[in-house]
Formats: structure tokens, sequence, C-alpha cells
């Protein structure tokens, strides 16, 4: 292997499968399906020509990519977005292979047909990869539209782009917080529609706030209501000129949630349907409860008495004042259980029925302890970590001062995920 070009190797990918496991996680397609369903039709209900956008990013949020999609796609799913072009070329792999059926969606897309959106940057060197794999790449910046441009013309292909708006996240896009911004992005992305090697084919911008309780439709200048004026101010710039891009799109799931009514502004073509899918996030005002789609399991390994004065785990930061009885569980925080979880609660599904019992000491890196002093527990019994109920993944979020979607990723490669098509 030349010295330039070194070995690159994905982590855990030859673990074998085993039939007795130390922890694992157990994934409800039928959830997923639930969830979805409940989506769609709150969308379809005010805006029908809306079209649902499934992120997958992230292996689906920690979840299992391929699998999500397949049920995705049963369900009717024929557009998702993920973070990188790596994630975006496996999923096309996997759309146009020989194992799903053909039938079209109610807008007639095959699912190998699927519109692939990467939502980060994609190197303009991938250009030819762009075309090849029929994705839809971002641009944030004029400058990046311009380099890209410039490399799909030289490899003789055509790029399907998405330019991001910065209406207020300051992440990526071409800038559109005040008119005089607007307007220079109005005339960069006329400017930009007429690229060689390049086909404009939506405009978006992401909500910073759509999730937080102060941010609502009814409070005047809110950081979301002031987002979408924005991102409508550059859209009525481009129809102004005549370049309206055929697929735009502003909503996340919070936002599809919350102010429905914005899709229905006869302008917006699309919806980005992320953590609401999995069962957490923004919880729908009625009509229908999200499931978790993933539940972190794991079983109890050992029982031993802990003696009064004796410490538990690194740095011994929990004594006993009385004795107690400790469970020992082979999950720690490379399996995804971190530290900042110490004192949490897990549900330990006993013969006499569920009991709870708190972590005690340090987690450490694979095992942890926990108090079940007076329990009806006994070795082998069954552990879930969360995912029973959105309110123990958003408790344990809370306890570590993080949000559902990082604990969600955190689950890492080597915890096997056990696909579930039924519940």
């Amino acid at each position: 292997m030349p010295k330039d070009c070194p070995e690159t190797v994905r982590l855990y990918e030859h673990l074998p499968n085993l039939p007795a496991r130390r922890v694992w996680a157990e994934v409800d397609l039928s959830a997923l399906i639930h969830n979805y369903t409940l989506l769609t039709r709150r969308v379809a209900a005010v805006s029908p020509r809306t079209r649902p956008v499934a992120v997958v990013k992230a292996d689906a949020y920690g979840h299992g990519m391929l699998p999500c999609v397949r049920a995705l796609l049963s369900a009717g799913c024929r557009a998702f977005a993920v973070a990188c072009l790596e994630e975006a070329i496996a999923l096309r792999d996997y759309l146009t292979g020989d194992s799903l059926p053909p039938q079209p969606d109610a807008w007639g897309v095959k699912p190998a047909d699927s519109m692939i959106l990467i939502l980060g940057y994609t190197s303009p060197a991938c250009a030819a990869l762009l075309a090849r794999y029929r994705l839809s790449a971002a641009l944030v910046s004029a400058d990046h539209a311009r380099a890209m441009s410039d490399q799909a013309t030289r490899d003789g292909v055509t790029v399907t782009v998405h330019p991001a708006l910065d209406t207020g996240m300051n992440r990526i896009g071409l800038p559109a917080h005040d008119n005089r911004e607007i307007a220079r992005t109005v005339d960069e992305l006329k400017e930009i529609s007429a690229l060689p090697g390049l086909a404009v084919e939506g405009l978006f911008t992401h909500f910073a706030t759509a999730d937080e309780d102060y941010d609502t439709e009814m409070t005047p200048g809110s950081r979301t209501i002031t987002q979408y004026d924005r991102y409508m101010a550059v859209l009525a710039g481009l129809e102004a000129v005549g370049c309206r891009p055929p697929f735009c799109h502003i909503c996340n799931s919070a936002a599809a949630v919350r102010f429905p009514g914005r899709l229905d502004a006869g302008c917006l073509d699309g919806v980005r349907l992320g953590i609401n899918l999995y069962g957490y996030g923004v919880p729908l005002p009625e009509g229908g409860t999200l499931r978790p789609v993933l539940r972190l399991e794991t079983s109890v390994v050992h029982l031993h008495p802990l003696l009064p004065g004796e410490r538990v785990g690194y740095g011994g930061l929990y004594q006993a004042g009385t004795p107690r009885t400790l469970a020992t569980l082979p999950a720690g925080y490379a399996d995804g259980l971190v530290r900042a979880l110490r004192g949490a609660s897990v549900t330990v599904h006993t013969a006499a029925g569920d009991v709870s019992a708190p972590i005690v000491g340090r987690i450490c890196m694979d095992q942890c302890m926990v108090d079940v002093t007076g329990l009806p527990v006994s070795l082998g019994d069954r552990v879930t970590l969360f995912g029973d109920t959105p309110d123990q993944l958003e408790a344990l979020a809370a306890r570590a001062d993080t949000i559902t979607y990082e604990l969600l990723c955190l689950v890492t490669a080597r915890v096997p995920r056990i696909i579930r098509e039924e519940s």
C-alpha cells in the first residue's frame, strides 16, 4: 500500500453475532412506521403537496440506517437525508439493490430513484461521485457552489444541489439575516442557478429553536418565525427573477409538529422528519403518541453483598452506610452508557415484576453497578437501560445535561442491533 494511502478500517465490523449477548439494542420497526404514519398524516392534513424527507443520518440516529430505510420505504417514503457522502453512497447502493420491490410511491417515485440529500458539506473533489450515485448535495456558500461547478465541469458531470440559507442558525449557508444580505443572496443564487455543471433542485434552511418551549408561533419576533420570514423573503426574491427551486424545505420535526400551518404557505415542498421518527422530540399535541424505536438492554451477571463502609467503583464515590446488595451489569460508557448517568435508575425485569434500581458509583468502560437491596432480583434478569417510554431517555438526558439525540447516537457500534419487525 502506498505511503500516501494509509490503511483505513471501520471499528467493530468483524465482531461475531453471538446468541448470548452482553448488551443489545432492540429496534422496533413497527414503532418507526407508527411514528412516520402519525407525522405524515399531520403534514398531509394541512399540506397534501408537501413531501416528507426522512432524516436517517448518523446510522438513523444510532438505530441502523438500512433496516430503518427498509421500513420507511414500506410506509411510502421516497426521500431521505443524511449527513455526509459516505452515508449517501451506502444508502444509494442499498436502494438500487435487488432486495427491494420496485413499487413507486404516490408521486410515482421508485425506491431506487429516491432522493438522497446530503445535509452537510461535501468536497467539490467528489463531484463525480455525487453525479454517479445521483445524490443531492448541500451548498454551504457561494464559493462552495463555484468550486463545485468548476469540478463538475472538469469531470463532465452535472451535480444536483440544494443551496443552504443561513437565516439564524449561523452554521452553514448563504447569509440571509437582513435586507442587505437577503438581496445579495438572491443575486448569488441567481448566479448559482446559471453555473455549468449544477442543477439546483432545492433550497433549505434549518431552525435553531423550533423545539424550545419559549419559541412559539404566537411569540412576536420569535427566533423560529424570524428565520421563517427571512427564508420566505429570499424565496420571494427568487420567484421575482424566475429562479425558484422546485423543492423548497424549511421545517424540521419540531416545526412540522408545532407550526403545521407554515407548511401550507403555497411554497414549501418538503418537510424533514428527524428525531420524532424515532419516538422523541416535541410531542404531538393531539391524535396519537410517538413510540420509542430503540430499547437499550442488558442483564444482571453478578450479585454480591456490599458491607457497611465499603466503597463502589473507580474513585469510591459511593459508600455504603448500611448492608447493601449490588448487581453488576455488563454495560458501560464504551456501549453508550456515559459516566454522566451515574445515579440514574434502570428497570430490572424480575419474576415478580419490574423494579427500578439506581446506578451507584462511577460507570466503568464496560460495566456498571446498581443497588438492588431488598429487590427480588436474580442472576440473568433482563435490564432496560432506556427505551420503554420516551420519559426514560428524556430523564437520562436531563441528568447528563444533554439531549435525547446525543444519547441515542452514543450507543456504540459494538452493541448489536436486534431488529424487530413487529412489536
